[in-house]
């Protein structure tokens, strides 16, 4: 079956687009694992009414690892060594296995801890998902939903090249790897990175209608996803911290965005983003203002700063050093974040 599977999905991204990039991708493993945030819902199924509807064990293990670690951060975890990502019994066999030491150290964190500290009921859980035949109900009620989706979604002709040529123009003398990177579209409701791979996806998001409803787009998010892979340097990050210290605008915000989860870095993404999807004609400028206004409810205040200033970056410019640059010349300081942020939206709201 895994074969069969990987078939398909190397014909779809070849037949739905007529391009030579493989974009999307899915994965019963990813499914696998991120099901554990949504176990009432499969429980609920015919193929889970005789095993595991009724299991007060599993259910009760699941909530304990909801507790502990969001799904996403499991995920990033078997992402983060190399992995089969459609074989259920080399999953188990992963966390089996598997030992903090073994795990590298640009990927350990208290994420990685809170997982441990639940082995036994992830272990427990993904034996009993592997007993119950999930990867039957995965390819036979799963896997055509997300195969439609991928099938119905077409790219503007020429439109990816254009992305990866801004995006290594945004790398400068910096790069972003020779792969075009991979995306899976998961049985999932919301979009996370991964650490191997660019990004996951939930297939509503390629619903054009549904997303133009809530507004998003899943080719800016692709530009967003593709722009976290830029190497930002630990320095760049600390004028960030000494930002947070000294400058009380900057630090009100910033509480504000960390609570949803962003901040830091994130600022400069958006920027970056919001530039590109401009540039190639994916944002108006009513939409410009709107993402610096809304985004994460406007917390993100450096980022329409960054956006002024992006189009002077030197061709052979890494992007980090380019925005060092902003802070070491004082474009960007404490003291003067919140006469900047407004006078720069004051113009962008001028011009929607």
């Amino acid at each position: 079956m895994k074969k069969f599977i990987t078939l398909i999905v190397a014909l779809f991204n070849t037949m739905a687009f007529g391009q030579t990039h493989e974009v999307f991708h899915t994965s019963l493993c990813y499914d696998m694992l991120s099901s554990f945030n949504k176990y009432e819902d499969i429980i609920k199924s015919p193929y889970f009414e005789s095993t595991l509807a009724k299991d007060t064990v599993f259910i009760n293990d699941i909530e304990i690892i909801n507790k502990k670690v969001r799904p996403s951060n499991i995920c990033n975890l078997y992402a983060s060594l190399p992995t089969d990502k459609d074989d259920a019994s080399k999953c188990y066999d992963f966390f089996t296995s598997l030992k903090q030491e073994d795990i590298p150290e640009k990927f350990n964190g208290q994420y990685v801890n809170n997982i441990f500290s639940v082995m036994p009921e992830i272990l427990r859980v993904l034996q009993k998902l592997i007993d119950a035949n999930y990867p039957k109900y995965w390819f036979e009620q799963v896997y055509p939903i997300l195969k439609d989706e991928i099938n119905g979604y077409q790219f503007e002709e020429g439109i990816l090249d254009k992305i990866h040529t801004e995006l290594e123009k945004m790398a400068g003398n910096t790069s972003l790897g020779e792969q075009y990177p991979k995306i899976y579209i998961l049985d999932i409701d919301n979009a996370f990175s991964l650490n191997d791979e660019t990004f996951c996806c939930t297939p509503i998001l390629l619903n054009k209608e549904i997303a133009k409803q809530y507004r998003i787009n899943f080719i800016q998010v692709y530009i967003h996803e593709n722009l976290h892979r830029l190497y930002l340097s630990k320095s760049l990050i600390d004028k960030l911290d000494e930002l947070y210290e000294n400058d009380s605008f900057y630090r009100k915000n910033e509480d504000v965005a960390q609570k949803h989860g962003e901040g830091k870095n994130e600022a400069f993404i958006v920027a970056a983003e919001t530039y590109i999807s401009r540039k190639l004609g994916l944002k108006t400028d009513r939409e410009v203002y709107q993402e610096f206004d809304e985004y994460v409810e406007g917390s993100l205040v450096l980022s329409p700063i960054i956006y002024q200033y992006i189009s002077n970056k030197k061709g052979k410019d890494s992007f980090n050093d380019f925005l060092l640059n902003l802070f070491e010349k004082k474009y960007i300081k404490a003291g003067s974040v919140e006469k900047q942020y407004n006078e720069i939206m004051r113009k962008l709201k001028n011009n929607t």
